[in-house]
């Protein structure tokens, strides 16, 4: 399994439940809206500027989480009150509840999938068309 995927579903009040709400409320709106911002940012910057400004907010996000998001779970994580809305509203909410009380890790998940799914093929397409061209492709 993916470390990402442990992440959110052995963490406080979580479970397997929590990858469906993930994948479809975060991830696939995540998905379309940073395809969008690549196209758009595409059309206005060169493919050097473009790499750098798509990967530095990424490798900017995973380093604070390894040493600063990380470390300071226990205390930034809401658990005393998500439980209590819990306790109000039932179960049928535990996932989106799960979700708001482990959003660091959840977090974290969502940039694992947009990095590994997204990311990674943009941008080795991008650089792949930028060093060779269609002919060359076709030998």
């Amino acid at each position: 399994g993916k470390f990402n995927h442990v992440l959110v579903v052995t963490a406080p009040g979580s479970g397997a439940e929590i990858i469906p709400f993930l994948k479809t409320w975060l991830n696939l709106p995540l998905a379309f809206g940073f395809m969008w911002l690549y196209a758009k940012l595409s059309n206005v910057m060169g493919p050097q500027r473009l790499f750098y400004t798509i990967i530095f907010p990424f490798l900017a996000f995973f380093t604070s989480f390894a040493f600063i998001i990380y470390p300071l779970k226990d205390y930034i994580h809401p658990y005393g009150a998500m439980n209590a809305v819990l306790n109000v509203v039932g179960d049928r909410f535990a996932a989106p509840l799960a979700i708001i009380s482990n959003w660091s890790f959840c977090l974290f998940y969502v940039a694992s999938e947009l990095w590994g799914s997204v990311v990674v093929s943009v941008l080795f397409w991008g650089f792949a068309n930028q060093i060779c061209t269609v002919d060359e492709a076709k030998q």
